[in-house]
């Protein structure tokens, strides 16, 4: 085939939606239908060089009012990359019910020179006229959609008058059945023991340990369609759920009110409300983070891959906000360190890193020719970076959740590093921010493009409460080592080199080695050496090092500043710490349990 006549082609990709997945297991299905109603009307226009493509772009049990659908997604990058000329619809409305998204549609499509086509609706968006026919279709799509929402909350909000559930699981306690609520005992007794356990303690803590060391769990329960659910243990989100839910009172929770409910109440109502007098009391104490103007909880993520939230400590009276690893089952279990990191250091180090970033013009250059920037566009906008990290060091503390939410997907903190990841079509848009007013991300456009740029840091952003940071060897017990002499003595030349860095900083390096009985490029060796980490010193003067290790080894090594490298390039195990339990639920928790009588906790690691 010609060259000529490949570019007359008009590669024709058929994208398919359908809002349910109601008969979808069928081999002829609404899917189908629409695609081979396409696949018809680009045979048909054979004669204008139209090709169906074969990859499928099908969206089934996907609603059409937002854009993050996998195929869409899949179908947008394959635009991106020039592999389609053309998509094809049965209905407009099979692309998107939502006009803004729409618009979003059309702008880009017709950046990439990409035509849209819909089978029943004929028009051409390469003119005013086809382009406001468009407008107008959508405009009852919409329409359409927004009726069908507001008829289910219509329906939802009449059943709860009624005072009836709205379908879903049943709530903890009760099992659905055609009459409605029927109370479960066995279920019933542990929401009964859970309500009489916090008026007791006024803790959530007391409560959820009450509920763990009895090993209470779920029922098992059968849905709708005769799956066994249940069974599982009690969470601490299950219970406190349970302390605020007025369906165990005899009440049906509604938007903004509570409606009298069908079923049995399990507690007094003298029960629920002296609970909910005193989680009002606690919510008076507790600062909301809404309150504060700390910007990164739903971005943090630790290294084991646990959700990092906002959390409050107290002392003295005073609050002290700080990132906390969630409380995830798994890492209950294996006795996993929860995270903290101090809210207020963490914030100033996220701006601080990515100001750096952005005044950096070596790596933003980088970074942007890595996100398929070059020429003139590249150059204009790294030299836009020093003016937008100082608008970014310049916002207003109201301003940056919002900015940050929109520019970073993610910031994954572990024990020695952090990495921060960029969207790349808010980190251009950014670029060109003029910072007097707020940054306002562009959601509908992120599944257009799934292009990501990562900053690592090397930073230990982790605090060290109630877990060592340093690590320092124990001595073998019975064991008799022989330390290596050279090793020691190697070591102690290196302290006698830093001191005289220490005392004599006035001096050239030239002079301090002289008085050392060294050349310069040996001293700086042994200055380095001075940033062992401390568990490979203790092991050198105890003797417990590696056999291979040598005096000229260690001298010689390109030895980094990351301890955990060092032990690799030395032949040291990493270090083993016994396993220490979190913090099983809420605040007041010592490593071993609760605090002992008497026994004052220690101030939280906020550096005061």
């Amino acid at each position: 085939m010609s060259d000529e006549h490949m570019s007359s082609l008009k590669r024709c990709a058929i994208y398919t939606r359908k809002s349910t997945n109601l008969r979808l297991d069928r081999e002829t299905n609404s899917l189908e239908t629409q695609r081979e109603i396409c696949g018809a009307y680009i045979t048909s226009q054979k004669y204008r060089g139209w090709v169906e493509l074969p990859k499928r772009y099908d969206d089934g049990n996907q609603s059409g009012s937002g854009l993050e659908r996998p195929a869409l997604t899949e179908l947008m990058k394959d635009i991106e990359a020039g592999q389609i000329d053309a998509v094809v619809v049965y209905k407009i409305d099979r692309l998107t019910r939502s006009l803004m998204d729409f618009v979003r549609l059309v702008e880009l499509f017709d950046h990439q020179g990409i035509a849209l086509v819909s089978i029943s609706q004929t028009f051409d968006t390469s003119d005013s006229m086809g382009r406001m026919v468009l407008n107008i279709l959508l405009t009852f799509s919409q329409f359409e959609r927004e009726l069908i929402a507001e008829r289910v909350r219509d329906s939802i909000r009449m059943r709860k008058r009624h005072g009836k559930i709205h379908g879903g699981l049943p709530p903890f306690g009760y099992v659905s059945t055609p009459a409605g609520l029927r109370i479960v005992d066995e279920e019933a007794e542990i929401v009964r023991l859970i309500f009489s356990e916090f008026l007791r303690s006024r803790r959530y803590t007391t409560v959820m340990n009450v509920v763990r060391e009895r090993g209470l769990r779920h029922s098992v329960k059968q849905s709708r369609n005769g799956v066994a659910r249940g069974g599982n243990p009690i969470g601490a989100g299950t219970v406190y759920g349970i302390l605020r839910s007025p369906i165990y009172v005899g009440e049906i929770q509604g938007h903004d009110r509570t409606y009298p409910g069908r079923h049995e109440p399990i507690i007094t109502r003298e029960t629920w409300e002296t609970a909910q007098a005193i989680t009002a009391e606690r919510a008076r104490k507790t600062p909301h983070s809404k309150q504060t103007n700390h910007f990164l909880a739903g971005l943090l993520w630790d290294d084991l891959g646990r959700h990092m939230l906002l959390d409050v400590d107290w002392h003295r009276g005073q609050p002290y906000f700080c990132y906390a690893s969630s409380n995830a089952m798994w890492s209950q279990a294996e006795y996993r360190r929860a995270y903290r990191s101090n809210a207020d250091r963490l914030e100033r180090l996220v701006i601080a890193s990515v100001c750096e970033f952005l005044g950096d013009r070596r790596r933003l250059r980088r970074a942007l020719r890595s996100l398929g920037l070059f020429g003139e566009e590249l150059d204009k906008l790294t030299i836009r970076g020093k003016s937008a990290a100082a608008h970014l060091e310049e916002v207003p503390p109201e301003w940056r959740e919002e900015l940050f939410a929109a520019l970073l997907l993610r910031i994954e903190i572990g024990e020695h590093d952090m990495s921060i990841v960029f969207r790349s079509l808010e980190l251009r848009r950014l670029l060109a921010w003029n910072g007097k007013t707020p940054f306002r991300g562009r959601a509908a456009d992120w599944p257009c493009s799934d292009a990501r740029y990562i900053l690592d840091i090397e930073v230990t952003a982790i605090s060290g409460e109630r877990w060592p940071v340093v690590h320092i060897n124990q001595r073998p017990a019975g064991t008799r080592c022989t330390p290596d002499r050279k090793l020691v003595g190697l070591l102690q030349r290196a302290r006698r080199a830093q001191r005289l860095v220490e005392e004599r900083r006035e001096e050239p390096v030239e002079q301090l080695a002289f008085e050392l009985s060294c050349r310069p490029g040996h001293f700086g060796r042994l200055i380095r050496l001075n940033y062992l980490a401390p568990d490979i010193v203790t092991a050198i003067l105890d003797g417990t090092q590696p056999e291979n290790l040598t005096r000229a080894t260690l001298l010689k090594a390109n030895l980094p500043t990351d301890w955990a490298l060092q032990r690799k390039l030395l032949g040291f195990e990493a270090p083993r710490r016994a396993p220490i339990p979190r913090r099983l639920f809420g605040r007041g928790m010592w490593p071993e349990g609760p605090a002992p009588k008497g026994a004052e906790r220690p101030p939280p690691d906020n550096g005061q």
